[in-house]
């Protein structure tokens, strides 16, 4: 059954008090404005073949190991559960359909009731972890500091911290968007906002990208305080480490987030596009300025380009200033600063550009003297001006 444009499809999960029982399921389509309640599941897909086999509408479906054991676990003993998942609500087989319904994940997610995170299966140490954590959701441990962990609850939930959902780039919509999020590992369950408490007890022992994860979901704010967009920039430099099949992912998994001023360039998730022309796309967004005139980066993959960007490449600014016709340098050096070092070769470069030289010297000029007068000179610094 085609979508039609603004909807969706989502899942009946049927009960089954036996975790050995057929997984049973059905599908149906609604408007994504207004669909019924529904859960959205947001999971690590693994790399096994897509050997496991349910029921779908009374046929065989197949799906991974890791969705297939999320099924198990979440399916309802007495009743029916609705999720929209991502595997089996889209079309894997229509490039165009996965395009669309990709392109309105951040709505999906904030429209679903919560968010279920499924982090894979139990081991005794995160079932003691997680039976520790409940306590404290439920008020039962009240009297007692998260800080007075034994070693095995620390370990288990070290290693639920430490399960690859935590590392995937694009999970972080997902995170960011949902209204409530509910961790499962096994059986047991949480609340995201339980996780993020008791995180802030062992900081030292929690991985920064896994860390930065808990930042973007519910519980790291107020209950009635909608997540803020992020500048771009800061999302790569948070996020760079996370882990995608294709590089470019380790972007576009980005853009749903991404909030700013408009930027003289916008991305769109674009697989044609080559990563070199990727990076000059994010150049591009960074700098307030149009791709054109944005030199080829001398970086051979996204990963190089991402550890390089702390800050941008003069060589690359110096091109940019010298050849923009319509580069918004205000923007670029009050939302760029932190990015960007100025010194006498880009206000020379820019001196050059036909459109606008002079004023770009000017503003480059009257920054390097802002930044003198804020930064008191030095041996060490005064070399920048």
């Amino acid at each position: 059954m085609p979508l039609e444009k603004g909807q969706i499809r989502l899942l009946t999960l049927r009960q089954g008090s036996n975790q050995d029982d057929l997984i049973e399921c059905e599908l149906s389509s609604c408007e994504l404005n207004s669909a019924p309640a529904y859960e959205a599941l947001s999971y690590y897909w693994g790399t096994t073949e897509s050997d496991r086999v349910i029921s779908l509408h009374g046929s065989q479906f197949r799906v991974r190991d890791d969705l297939y054991k999320a099924l198990q676990h979440l399916r309802h003993g007495q009743t029916s559960r609705v999720l929209w998942i991502d595997w089996i609500c889209i079309d894997q087989r229509n490039q165009a359909e996965i395009y669309e319904q990709i392109s309105q994940l951040g709505e999906i997610c904030a429209k679903a009731e919560s968010v279920v995170v499924y982090l894979g299966e139990a081991t005794d140490a995160t079932d003691q972890a997680m039976d520790y954590l409940m306590q404290i959701q439920e008020g039962e441990t009240s009297q007692i500091s998260p800080g007075i962990m034994d070693n095995v609850v620390l370990e288990g939930c070290q290693d639920i911290l430490s399960r690859p959902w935590f590392q995937r780039a694009w999970i972080l919509q997902d995170a960011f968007y949902a209204r409530a999020a509910v961790l499962h590992c096994g059986s047991k369950a949480v609340l995201s906002k339980t996780m993020i408490y008791i995180s802030k007890s062992i900081p030292d022992k929690i991985d920064p990208l896994s860390q930065h994860v808990l930042n973007l979901m519910p519980g790291s704010r107020g209950d009635d305080e909608a997540a803020s967009k992020i500048p771009l920039y800061d999302l790569l430099q948070r996020f760079r480490f996370s882990k995608a099949t294709d590089q470019r992912d380790k972007i576009y998994a980005l853009l749903g987030i991404v909030g700013f001023e408009p930027p003289k360039s916008i991305i769109l998730p674009d697989y044609s596009m080559s990563q070199k022309d990727l990076m000059r796309a994010v150049l591009a967004h960074l700098c307030f300025c149009e791709p054109s005139s944005v030199p080829e980066p001398p970086y051979e993959t996204i990963d190089e380009f991402l550890a390089n960007l702390d800050p941008i490449d003069n060589d690359i600014l110096k091109k940019m200033f010298e050849t923009s016709r319509d580069i918004d340098l205000v923007s670029l050096l009050r939302h760029g600063s932190h990015y960007i070092s100025i010194d006498r070769s880009l206000v020379e470069a820019a001196g050059r550009n036909k459109t606008k030289g002079d004023e770009m010297a000017k503003l480059l000029r009257a920054a390097i003297d802002s930044k003198r007068s804020a930064v008191p000179t030095s041996p060490e610094v005064s070399w920048l001006f």
